[in-house]
């Protein structure tokens, strides 16, 4: 299954790598996963028939995905109801949704949603007092996605805010 219909980067039938992902296209991306997950009992919607957030009208394209992923605590929106639906998603943002969907699959499979580290987690001098601190720091045990060399210069709480490009998305 292309990018294309899962996350709606339909535009000129091109890919353009340098274009953000979307916080709607994420959440895309995650729930056609999930839809793969061997012996899951996962219930997607077929009808939304109320507002998954004050921002994203039931007729959306993504309105059936961002109310799957909100009521199954994948993605969250923000305090004031809304969800942003077409605003970048942050690397930050990420793992967080990367955590949680992880958690997910485990749970859909009937396993405890804990996620077990499969290396030491590493120790990111730049992420203290960040409120994704405790995440990263799972996430580069689990699955490496965080790094010591993404440390280099001190510059990794910069780039955990930088959005993600279609082209790194691809690189997960």
């Amino acid at each position: 299954m292309g990018f294309r219909f899962v996350a709606r980067f339909s535009q000129n039938n091109t890919f353009r790598p340098q274009l953000a992902v979307t916080r709607e296209q994420l959440v895309s991306l995650v729930w056609e996963s999930l839809k793969g997950i061997q012996g899951a009992n996962i219930i997607f919607p077929s009808h939304v028939s109320i507002r998954p957030y004050s921002d994203v009208d039931i007729s959306r394209w993504s309105a059936g995905k961002v109310l799957f992923a909100r009521d199954n605590k994948i993605v969250s929106g923000y305090q004031d109801g809304t969800f942003k639906p077409t605003q970048p998603v942050t690397r930050a943002e990420l793992m967080a949704v990367r955590r949680r969907a992880a958690e997910f699959g485990l749970s859909a499979r009937g396993m405890q949603p804990n996620l077990v580290a499969k290396e030491p987690s590493k120790t990111l001098s730049d992420i203290q007092n960040y409120w994704a601190a405790s995440i990263i720091t799972q996430m580069s045990s689990y699955c490496s996605v965080a790094a010591a060399i993404n440390e280099i210069g001190g510059l990794l709480s910069m780039i955990l805010q930088s959005g993600i490009t279609r082209r790194l998305l691809c690189g997960f």
